[in-house]
């Protein structure tokens, strides 16, 4: 339990077992119970709504999508938790270091770096966390032009959600077991 929050964090063979089935492929690949979920257990059903919403909303989007917008809102919100989490699944999915440090905006990184949707997602994903979702036509407008309505509404959806996840890793001051790619060795 963080000393601050008063939310006990729930361990894995304690949350209710259908739950601990739905999550156990995530444990195993992780190699660990992340805070975050141990949290959210707290709500019956919660976890379950949340994994179906977020296969929902990741589905039209490719990877490179998913993780730019990931890194994009995360490093914008000094979101450390989930940062360092997507840093790692976007490594594993075989994104190069510069291209994980331009997409979460880390300083000397190189936007050149991402595709040029690329760059339109994360154009749209600054100007919606920087604007409240305020003032971010044209963003948007770009990025139904590069990649259509479907894929566009996609990615406001998975900003909103990335939003809402960097807002509570914070609230908790959640932490991870693991580093950051970019403190590993021979990074």
């Amino acid at each position: 339990m963080s000393a601050s929050d008063g939310i006990p964090r729930l361990a894995f063979e304690t949350i209710d077992p259908a739950v601990r089935e739905q999550l156990k492929p995530t444990v195993d690949r992780l190699g660990y119970f992340g805070e975050f979920f141990q949290v959210a257990a707290h709500v019956k059903g919660a976890i379950p709504a949340f994994m179906q919403y977020t296969g929902a909303v990741k589905a039209p989007l490719s990877d490179a999508h998913n993780e730019v917008l990931a890194l994009t809102v995360c490093g914008a919100l000094e979101a450390d938790y989930e940062r360092i989490q997507h840093e790692r699944l976007a490594k594993r999915l075989g994104f190069p270091l510069d291209w994980i440090a331009a997409a979460s905006g880390r300083p000397g990184s190189h936007a050149s770096t991402l595709k040029d949707d690329e760059r339109k997602l994360q154009a749209l994903a600054i100007a919606m966390v920087s604007s409240h979702g305020l003032r971010c036509g044209s963003e948007l407008e770009a990025v139904v032009a590069a990649l259509g309505p479907e894929r566009a509404v996609a990615a406001l959806l998975q900003v909103s959600r990335f939003v809402n996840i960097a807002l509570l890793c914070n609230a908790l001051s959640l932490t991870l077991p693991v580093a950051s790619v970019f403190d590993e060795p021979g990074a």
